[in-house]
């Protein structure tokens, strides 16, 4: 027989021409001399980015305004932010100088990631809005007019949520809020707490941490007992350990409900599990606080005192956080091996496989051959 001759690759008919690369047909690895197989795998990978950056940009020209559009939301854009400027200049304030709600700076972007993972829901784009935005529009107005009126600061950054609402209705009706509601509503997450309420979380989340603290750190072998009024005071063998304002778990708390939160718009399931994730935000932070706790304790009774005051026990927020998204993690992996999500359920043949799997092997015998298994391997490429 004459010796097949391997065309180049500028030759049209070739298979591994970048022609047919491009149509997305692999060249098969050891099928070029010089083993140069490494720059097809090479090229096919950029093709694939090129693929992935193409898809990408036709998707953002999807949601592209027009110039008129770009005009009035800039408009929008700069009344809000004239209307909100003291507002927002104090809640950026606080999140600067407050540990507590430092996670304010993230709250904004997460609420534009929600709308772009929920963004098929606006196609085709809405074209008509909602008279139900003028009621919205109303109460965003009293709340303002309370605040100001009253002087509750606190509650006029809280009504960012209404105007949002009521613009999201004015501009595309129910089915632009059904689109943004868990946005809007996340944005809460970004506003401070009334110093009310605060400080009435504080107190027993601060006796919660201490009783439980004191519990592990008798586990392990130290002597410890709970002292003070407040019952917020650890008496070790050799030192006092007082659990402050600080050190009381709201951080934690505050973060966490907003993580929590956020993964239960974004992770599928039913309601129940999202519910459960919610309520699951207080034990983790108060878990990770008692962790907190009893670290520094025991740093205390090994005579670490320089590393408990300086470095520990201020480092311990931060270094308790990726605990709590552990214990979070593993929470959502009990659930899903706890409640398993039902198999589809497919009619059964007489042989007792499912109708799938009898007609993908129609053909072979039950050994993998024939013309069924062949279509079937085929599809799987």
């Amino acid at each position: 027989m004459p010796e097949r001759r391997r065309g180049s690759l500028d030759e049209p008919g070739n298979r591994d021409s970048p022609e047919h690369l491009g149509a997305g047909v692999a060249a098969p690895v050891g099928a070029t001399p010089d083993g140069r197989e490494s720059d097809y795998v090479e090229f096919n990978r950029s093709l694939k980015v090129t693929a992935m950056a193409s898809g990408f940009v036709e998707e953002m020209k999807r949601f592209r305004p027009s110039g008129l559009t770009l005009a009035a939301w800039g408009g929008l854009t700069a009344i809000f932010v004239y209307t909100y400027f003291d507002a927002l200049r104090m809640m950026v304030r606080i999140w600067w100088r407050e540990p507590d709600y430092g996670h304010g700076f993230v709250v904004p972007f997460f609420s534009l990631a929600l709308l772009w993972l929920r963004r098929d829901m606006l196609d085709p784009l809405p074209q008509r809005g909602s008279w139900w935005a003028v009621p919205v529009f109303a109460l965003w107005a009293a709340v303002r007019l309370f605040s100001a009126y009253y002087y509750y600061l606190t509650l006029d950054p809280a009504s960012i949520v209404l105007f949002f609402a009521g613009l999201t209705l004015a501009l595309g009706g129910w089915r632009a809020l059904r689109w943004a509601w868990p946005a809007i509503l996340f944005l809460i997450f970004m506003v401070p707490m009334p110093t009310v309420a605060a400080t009435a979380l504080r107190h027993p989340l601060q006796r919660i941490s201490t009783e439980c603290s004191v519990f592990v750190i008798q586990t392990l072998g130290i002597p410890a007992v709970v002292v003070g009024e407040g019952g917020n005071v650890i008496q070790l063998e050799k030192e006092v350990l007082g659990v402050v304002e600080a050190c009381s778990g709201l951080r934690m708390l505050m973060l966490f409900f907003a993580i929590c939160v956020g993964a239960a718009f974004i992770l599928r399931g039913s309601w129940w599990e999202k519910v459960v994730i919610v309520l699951s935000a207080a034990p983790i932070a108060v878990f990770a606080n008692v962790v907190r706790i009893t670290s520094t304790a025991v740093l205390y009774q090994l005579e670490f005192k320089t590393l408990a005051e300086k470095t520990f026990h201020d480092m311990a927020g931060l270094l308790m956080s990726p605990i709590a998204v552990a214990l979070l993690a593993g929470e959502l992996s009990l659930l899903h091996k706890l409640f398993p999500a039902p198999p589809e359920e497919q009619p059964l043949t007489l042989s007792g496989r499912p109708e799938a799997s009898a007609a993908g092997m129609a053909g072979g015998g039950g050994t993998g051959r024939g013309p069924g298994a062949a279509r079937a391997r085929r599809g799987g490429r």
